[in-house]
């Protein structure tokens, strides 16, 4: 089992005058929020198929205040029935799952998620997208949400590296923070257009007639940035090397498990939590 590390970031919503909120009536926390929405199973669209988000409920060991889930669709099987009685198609459902831990916690290194990569199921990446745009997409939310995968620590620094004085395209989309502390110009400016421009992404494309100095500051900062978990970047050289940022996720990989009814199988992911938390 491979486990894809992500990050979570939540902006305020400012359009609704009818914003929901606690039973109290207080405003949530990003971490209450995110603790309300994935206590109870719900639905989403994904690329025109229905998944669902539903919360394990077994004891699994791994600490209270991680939310452990599943992301699951629905799989149509064609199969033949036995030769005595023709081999004749037959179509049956299959439901299939990857399972899903998130740290709601609003820190440093919190808003965390790692979730299960399955060709049955789909791209880690492309389904949490989805999940969400589904979080915020009712405008009486407190929040929209982004999610990006976090990066391979220097992927990009190797890249610049391997290729310096060479790159001529840089383009990068980096998500709003709510969650890092991080001090430098780039996040300053991202936070700022949180505040005052009601920002929640921005999207950058860098280009140079000649090469693009890999060397300023600002440029180490974005990719700092994004290796976090706070949005994504690519690149491209005078002769045509690439780099992807997607194709450097982050992941834990997890010893061949049993079926989640088995002790060791909650064992092996607590321990893989540990690395990853």
């Amino acid at each position: 089992m491979r486990l894809f590390h992500f990050r979570l970031s939540l902006k305020e919503q400012r359009i609704s005058l009818f914003r929901r909120m606690k039973a109290d009536s207080t405003d949530f926390t990003r971490e209450e929020w995110l603790r309300e929405r994935f206590s109870n199973h719900f639905e989403f669209t994904h690329r025109q198929t229905t998944f669902f988000f539903v919360p394990e409920t077994n004891v699994t060991g791994i600490p209270e205040e991680l939310i452990v889930g599943w992301i699951a669709r629905k799989r149509e099987i064609n199969e033949r029935t036995p030769p005595w009685e023709g081999l004749g198609v037959t179509e049956h459902h299959s439901w299939q799952a990857a399972l899903i831990v998130i740290d709601p916690s609003h820190h440093e290194d919190g808003q965390k998620i790692a979730m299960e990569s399955r060709s049955e199921v789909g791209a880690a990446e492309a389904i949490l997208a989805s999940l969400a745009n589904s979080l915020g997409a009712d405008i009486d939310e407190p929040f929209s949400v982004a999610v990006y995968p976090i990066i391979e620590e220097r992927s990009f620094a190797r890249f610049a590296e391997e290729h310096k004085n060479t790159i001529r395209q840089i383009t990068y989309e980096a998500a709003v923070p709510n969650m890092f502390g991080g001090a430098d110009d780039f996040s300053n400016e991202m936070r700022l257009l949180r505040e005052t421009a009601n920002v929640s992404k921005v999207k950058t494309r860098l280009e140079s007639d000649e090469v693009i100095d890999i060397d300023n500051s600002k440029l180490k900062e974005i990719a700092k940035y994004v290796e976090k978990g706070g949005g994504k970047i690519s690149a491209r050289t005078t002769d045509g090397a690439r780099y992807n940022s997607a194709e450097h996720a982050a992941y834990t990989d997890v010893p061949n498990t049993d079926e989640p009814t088995q002790a060791s199988f909650w064992e092996n992911i607590k321990r893989a939590v540990e690395r990853i938390f």
